[in-house]
């Protein structure tokens, strides 16, 4: 049910239950101390009052009835003989309350509960019906006989009621304040609760509307970052970002799209116009050649497909493989075997892998890695392509050196972007499609490592380094982000 409601009036609903519970709580707190103040100070005057009435029978005075407080007296077989005050012409309801005891102390005091009667033919008044805390003490009637001063009568005792109302008149003057004050108070707590909850999300607002501004085609579009430097700021720092990336994303996203696309509009426009002229001219068309021709471009387009697809399917790590301790040196021997029979006497193809050199990951991937870097380096190399591993102090070095046109300075970092082919020889007419050496990077970053292409005094020089197994450094093949 909670949940349905708003923010601001979640917070002031909060806001103001709890500064109700809270002031009523004081509110409570104050009436019971008042109260018991006046209460304290009606007891300690019924006190007085009662040690001044014994005290004068004690001296035999002839006492004016003129006390603020309604007494009672006591005889010495415990009857009431006068009531005194407002008390005139009430009588007690029930027993009477308890006399001194016989040889009671001088000092003797008694606190009862009395209950004043009904008020019948006489005139009511506010102690009819009512029980009232007495506060007691003691005396005897004493007379001079001679030299000596003995008792006359007694022994009296003399209880004067303990009156709650002036403690009750309090309440009654404060409770209308409180009854109204209490709930006026929380309403203005809850009141500035909601203007404050309204104007901390105004900027969460601003964001709100920013972010509904931008659609496919306005990415460039940024929300509002407040000036407080809190978490609201933070938080649209961080969505600015997200938004950058996101830009970013959509932009290599299109390069990536209109690429492609251009790369197989040329293999399939070449395959329709050698299909359409040996149609057009069967006579003189060289059949085993057209056939040839297409069989070409229908590997380009086969290979190009499989690189899109292997980018396409790159994020899930379960197309990785499983992870295992790949030996780069036997990799190297292998695809060398491989590429021997293909390359024939054109290149010469060395490995200088004298020993084992284990990284960790998946050996599908690494196993792409470098045959991408050799399709690289056979396709432009003039006579020789090496291939060697070794072991160094971070880890391990594989490099991929061939004696071709090389790389300009400028274009080493261009050169593993998707679909990027450099001038010259390194064109789309050597037959790659310009995904391989950007798949390679991506697999090397994978792995924890890097791909780049260094110095070399002639020819392209790439140099591939990956920490070693077990190196606590690479955490992406052990959590399996390969």
């Amino acid at each position: 049910m909670l949940s349905r409601l708003s923010t601001r009036l979640r917070t002031s609903l909060a806001a103001g239950l709890t500064a109700l519970l809270l002031l009523g709580g004081g509110a409570w707190w104050l009436r019971g101390h008042l109260y018991d103040a006046q209460l304290e100070a009606a007891q300690a005057e019924a006190k007085s009052q009662s040690h001044d009435l014994s005290n004068g029978y004690k001296l035999g005075q002839q006492l004016v009835d003129n006390w603020r407080l309604p007494y009672v007296v006591l005889g010495g077989d415990g009857q009431v003989l006068f009531m005194g005050g407002t008390l005139t012409t009430q009588h007690l309801a029930g027993p009477p309350p308890a006399s001194v005891p016989h040889l009671a102390r001088d000092d003797w005091q008694s606190v009862q509960r009395v209950t004043i009667g009904p008020a019948g033919t006489a005139a009511a008044n506010r102690y009819s019906g009512r029980t009232f805390t007495a506060m007691g003490s003691w005396s005897p009637l004493l007379r001079k006989d001679g030299d000596q001063t003995k008792p006359m009568a007694g022994p009296f005792t003399v209880y004067v009621l303990v009156t709650p109302f002036a403690a009750e008149a309090s309440l009654h003057t404060i409770d209308p304040v409180l009854q109204l004050g209490v709930p006026a108070a929380a309403l203005l707590v809850a009141l500035v609760a909601w203007a404050a909850t309204s104007r901390a999300l105004r900027p969460v607002e601003a964001i709100r509307a920013g972010l509904a501004e931008i659609g496919e085609h306005r990415l460039d579009r940024r929300v509002p970052v407040p000036r407080a430097g809190d978490e609201l700021t933070r938080m649209a720092r961080t969505t600015n970002a997200t938004l950058d990336r996101l830009e970013r994303s959509a932009v290599q996203q299109q390069r990536f799209v209109a690429d492609a696309s251009h790369e197989l509009r040329s293999p399939i426009a070449a395959l329709r116009t050698n299909l359409e002229v040996s149609l057009a001219h069967p006579e003189r068309t060289d059949w085993p050649a057209t056939t040839r021709e297409a069989l070409t471009s229908v590997e380009r387009l086969q290979q190009l497909t499989e690189d899109l697809l292997f980018l396409a399917r790159d994020s899930h790590p379960a197309s990785a493989g499983r992870l295992t301790d790949v030996d780069l040196s036997a990799v190297l021997r292998e695809l060398a075997d491989q590429y021997r029979p293909v390359v024939g006497a054109r290149l010469a193809l060395l490995v200088d892998a004298p020993e084992a050199v284990l990284v960790r990951g998946s050996r599908i991937r690494l196993h792409r890695l470098v045959r991408n870097l050799l399709d690289n380096a056979q396709r432009h190399a003039a006579a020789e392509v090496v291939l060697s591993v070794r072991h160094t102090v971070h880890g391990c070095v594989l490099e991929v050196r061939d004696d071709g046109p090389g790389v300009p300075p400028e274009d080493r970092e261009r050169i593993f972007e998707p679909f990027t082919r450099l001038d010259e020889a390194r064109s789309r007419d050597a037959g790659g499609s310009g995904l391989g050496l950007a798949i390679s990077a991506d697999i090397a970053t994978r792995h924890g490592g890097t791909l780049r292409v260094a110095h070399a005094p002639h020819g392209a020089r790439f140099v591939l380094e990956l920490p070693s197994a077990g190196r606590d450094s690479w955490s992406g093949a052990r959590s399996g982000r390969v």
